[in-house]
């Protein structure tokens, strides 16, 4: 009598070390029913590590059912239902093929379900109930579980994450990624931009914690997570302390949350910056100028800055005059003025203050939340409460985060001691061998640049009496107006001014210039 032709099907949803050897201990007994039944086993299927809870395609199950609809299987042997569906579509649509085909089923764990009668139809339907319900409790146990650690701060698993070393299951501290890690964020808070950043790790050979080269979003992504502070996430929320030694101070990490979330931050994903004033240099009417393109008579092309308005009142200018006349007068400002004069470091004694005021407002919106939660307070009292309470803790943070940028330009942008800047020939040296997102942040944090129209003369002759420098006390001092408009009275009347004397102190400018000798 010749056997009948079956099929073995195997799976486990869960198979974290890749071994299989679940599905092989199910192969083996759905062997063992397959010869003590003397069926033929022409293939056996299996899918490893995919839940048929989870709705996701299998593609060797896919496979069987086509091998029972070309009728090259008469019997299918598994180890029990649940292995072979959870789901009540699947089961509605494999009882319709089981039917239509006159399959035998056999279950190592369950004995022969007759999915010809109605009887066997209730039991597996039952029986893939049951199966289902137990997924779905095991699935929100796992999640409460997670939920739980993550509120802990815990270790989840997964990729070990940049600026640590997973030991025993325990995060800690990597000295020369955290290092890394700190000094990312003060480039970021001295307003410098991801993409330089990504170009100095790429020309140190270093990679993320996977060994792949950064890109914007995976830098980006790391400087976001609170973990960088010591705080634990969950959802998006900071829930905590989290079990991962802190990298950064919590000001710092929520001050640099502050500047990459900006909606007004500048979103170029790639290290393009390459004209040193764009965006930075002020048109007449304030709005900063960006760079252009212009062809002169000779079909010859240039590269301008200019407003984004057009017309009356705005200007644009050959980009490499603007920038030799600026630099010039950088070197001049670098040679006789005081360079720290707007960049002492902070003062501990008031960061410690600051950080202090900013814990104790935590804690006092700590106790707010457990009152409510002991019934002391109503909602009411507890929104009030916390509003006091955030007003105050956001003007510290303010305070907070400028301190953040103001040592972060310290650190990331000031020039070198080394270098001696009263020798034009040294200093311009220096200057030229900067990366020019480090001028330009520089330059941000030291001048107000303001480009006029010509008043007199050919517009196509560069006029150096039309670039106005201002030096900024402050980097968020806001631009003088009355300054700027003295400016354009006295070029309307004639005047020439000496731009020297509104980048320095009166007392210097009576030396007489020097011979420049440095940028050409």
């Amino acid at each position: 009598m010749a056997h009948k032709r079956a099929a073995i099907y195997a799976r486990i949803s869960d198979d974290k070390k890749g071994e299989g050897l679940g599905v092989q201990r199910q192969v083996e007994d759905c062997q063992a029913l397959a010869e003590a039944r003397s069926f033929e086993v022409v293939e056996v299927y299996t899918d490893n590590d995919v839940s048929a809870y989870s709705g996701k395609t299998r593609p060797n199950y896919r496979r069987m059912l086509e091998a029972v609809e070309d009728g090259r299987i008469e019997a299918v042997i598994y180890w029990h239902s649940d292995r072979l569906h959870r789901s009540p579509l699947e089961l509605e649509e494999y009882i319709a093929l089981s039917k239509s085909h006159s399959i035998e089923n056999h279950a190592v764990q369950g004995g022969e379900v007759d999915l010809s009668t109605p009887e066997g139809i209730l039991r597996a339907g039952l029986l893939g109930q049951v199966a289902r319900y137990e997924s779905a409790h095991k699935a929100e146990r796992v999640r409460r579980a997670q939920e739980q650690n993550a509120m802990s701060g815990k270790w989840l698993g997964g990729s070990r994450p940049f600026g640590w070393q997973i030991v025993d299951g325990t995060p800690v501290l990597d000295d020369r990624e955290a290092q890394i890690v700190r000094d990312a964020h003060s480039h970021v808070l001295a307003g410098l931009s991801l993409g330089s950043f990504i170009e100095q790790l790429t020309e140190r050979g270093i990679t993320t914690a996977r060994g792949g080269a950064w890109s914007y979003a995976t830098l980006r992504q790391m400087l976001l997570r609170p973990r960088n502070a010591g705080l634990a996430e969950w959802k998006g929320k900071v829930v905590g302390e989290s079990e991962f030694p802190a990298i950064v101070e919590r000001h710092v990490w929520e001050a640099t949350r502050s500047k990459l979330t900006d909606p007004t931050r500048r979103r170029s994903q790639t290290n393009k910056v390459k004209h040193l004033l764009a965006g930075i240099a002020l048109c007449e009417c304030l709005r900063p100028v960006k760079s252009g393109q212009i062809t002169d008579r000779k079909g010859v092309k240039h590269m301008i800055y200019r407003c984004s308005e057009s017309g009356p009142g705005h200007v644009n200018k050959r980009m490499s005059y603007v920038d030799e006349h600026v630099e010039r007068h950088i070197l001049v400002f670098l040679a006789y003025a005081a360079r720290r004069q707007a960049s002492a470091p902070s003062d501990p004694a008031i960061l410690e203050r600051l950080m202090l005021d900013e814990a104790a407002h935590r804690e006092r919106l700590n106790e707010a939340a457990r009152l409510f939660a002991d019934g002391a307070i109503d909602g009411e009292q507890l929104t009030e409460m916390s509003k006091g309470i955030k007003t105050k803790l956001s003007a510290i943070q303010e305070q907070l985060a400028k301190l953040d940028e103001q040592n972060a330009r310290l650190d990331q942008v000031e020039l070198s001691d080394a270098v001696d800047w009263s020798d034009l020939d040294q200093s311009g040296e220096e200057w030229r061998s900067l990366h020019i997102e480090r001028k330009r942040a520089w330059i941000r944090s030291r001048f107000v640049i303001v480009l006029h129209r010509h008043t007199r003369g050919s517009a196509r002759v560069f006029d150096p009496g039309t670039v106005q420098i201002m030096v900024r006390t402050t980097l968020d001092e806001p631009v003088p107006m009355a300054a700027v408009e003295q400016w354009k009275q006295e070029q309307a009347a004639g005047a020439r001014n000496a731009p020297y004397q509104i980048m320095v102190e009166p007392k210097v400018t009576a030396q007489p210039r020097p011979a420049f000798t440095g940028l050409k």
